[in-house]
């Protein structure tokens, strides 16, 4: 007993520290929030970087293939109304979100644990002819998919709960920062670990990280979602009502241009920077030659540049400047990436390359900022999970075209002219395009002056409340 009571007294000292200064309590309750996005970036990584690049240059799938195994999950994506909305129904009845988290982790980890064995099953070396294992790996990924959809729109969901809104802009800063950080961390260890690269390898890294991801969730939302008996937050003072049915709402949504013409701009910019997710990494191995292990550093480089644009923007948000501001620097960004990407279509080249890959990942950081920092702003608290929902299946879907766009015209291209590199141009000469394009519409709209004056906001603002039990699903 007395050796027990010896050990609780630092956490005793930690806790009355911390009881006697709040604002360090909540920016440490914010860090751990931050361990779920570290985890994602972490697990991300490897799947969305070295897999699809060894899938396409060493093995030879064709790029549109792997292209739709990676976008499945965005084409899914539809499910985050549902799962949003039904969580915001759960929150009314006084139930947590928490069981929609788990139950997404679970998939995202199998998904994640399973998603490597694609090497073996795709190669032919396996058992199973290129059709049949395109069906496995089809029903892996989307595992994958509806898991990763669920978790990370609860995990959203949530932070609007219990942050309050004057904050939201520097905790959204702060956990975007993080996600980078575990892709950049990811990508350098990764980096190391496959110096000596073999499939078997490449599968024990990706499990690895996949235990990573769930330990970081467990550890980052135990205990962050708290209720009153009564249903409440414990944390926050307003209660949490839904107020329509989910058509109801979606109706409201389209009813207002601004709103829609919002979705079309963020719906451009972000297929406009999709089409590198499948393609860097394969670019710089067949066109440059570079090694799987240069290609995975890639991944930091990115990373570093996005970290640069999400600070800058985080800044530049805490000073008053318009979230369209960032969106707009964000496209210039990128368009400037893509072309010197392009340029650098040469091995003698490498190193510009990696300057405009750091550039594209700057130009997407400042540009993610300043989207989700809008979209958050119009947030209505007892819609949370659906709007938020809609947000990412916006964002979703033209990450899936992009992706499958981006492979198909890929392989298309070089099919046809017999030029690798030629490609891999055509594909980031239309992303500057749409990049362009979101500027032009960005200026053409008037979105910035219609958010000053308040023409955007949320659709549910001024309704009134209804009780949960009233709504009919």
């Amino acid at each position: 007993m007395a050796a027990g009571r010896v050990l609780m007294r630092p956490v005793e000292g930690v806790q009355r520290w911390l009881g006697a200064h709040p604002q360090a309590a909540r920016w440490l309750r914010v860090f751990r929030l931050g361990l779920f996005q570290f985890g994602m970036g972490v697990s991300l990584a490897p799947i969305t970087g070295t897999l699809n690049r060894v899938l396409i240059d060493e093995l030879r799938i064709p790029a549109v293939a792997v292209g739709f195994l990676i976008a499945i999950h965005y084409f899914v994506s539809p499910a985050r109304a549902m799962i949003g909305f039904r969580s915001d129904v759960d929150r009314a009845a006084g139930n947590w979100r928490t069981p929609y988290l788990v139950f997404g982790a679970m998939l995202t980890y199998g998904g994640l644990a399973t998603a490597p064995f694609s090497l073996i099953l795709l190669s032919g070396d396996g058992a199973l002819s290129f059709p049949v294992a395109m069906i496995v790996c089809t029903l892996i990924f989307l595992a994958y998919g509806i898991g990763v959809n669920a978790v990370e729109t609860i995990y959203l969901a949530t932070v609007s709960d219990i942050t309050p809104a004057r904050e939201r802009g520097q905790v959204l800063g702060v956990l975007w920062i993080m996600l980078v950080l575990g892709t950049i961390v990811s990508s350098i260890l990764m980096g190391q670990l496959l110096v000596q690269y073999s499939h078997f390898r490449l599968i024990q890294v990706m499990q690895g990280s996949a235990v990573v991801f769930v330990a970081l969730t467990f550890v980052a939302m135990y205990n962050q979602e708290r209720l009153k008996p009564n249903g409440e937050l414990l944390d926050v003072a307003e209660p949490v009502q839904v107020r329509q049915t989910l058509g109801q709402s979606l109706r409201l949504l389209v009813a207002q241009r601004p709103l829609r013409n919002l979705f079309i701009v963020l719906f451009l910019a972000t297929l406009g920077f999709a089409t590198h997710d499948v393609l860097l990494e394969p670019y710089g191995g067949q066109v440059l030659g570079m090694s799987v292990t240069q290609t995975t550093r890639l991944t930091a480089l990115w990373g570093m540049g996005m970290l640069a644009g999400i600070t800058l923007a985080g800044v530049l948000l805490w000073r008053g400047r318009s979230p369209v501001l960032l969106i707009a620097s964000g496209c210039l960004l990128g368009l400037a990436g893509f072309l010197t990407v392009t340029l650098a279509s040469n091995e003698l080249l490498v190193a510009p390359f990696r300057v405009g890959v750091t550039l594209i990942g700057a130009g997407r950081g400042a540009f993610i900022v300043g989207a989700l920092a809008l979209v958050m702003s119009l947030v209505d608290r007892n819609h949370a999970g659906l709007f938020i929902g809609l947000w990412g299946i916006t964002q979703a879907l033209a990450q899936g075209f992009g992706t499958i766009g981006g492979g198909l015209t890929r392989d298309l291209v070089q099919r046809a002219s017999g030029n690798v590199a030629l490609g891999y141009t055509t594909v980031y000469a239309a992303s500057m395009t749409l990049l362009a394009l979101t500027v032009l519409l960005l200026a053409a709209l008037r979105l910035g002056r219609q958010l000053k004056h308040g023409v955007v906001r949320s659709p549910w603002a001024s309704l009134d409340q209804v009780n949960a039990d009233q709504i009919i699903f």
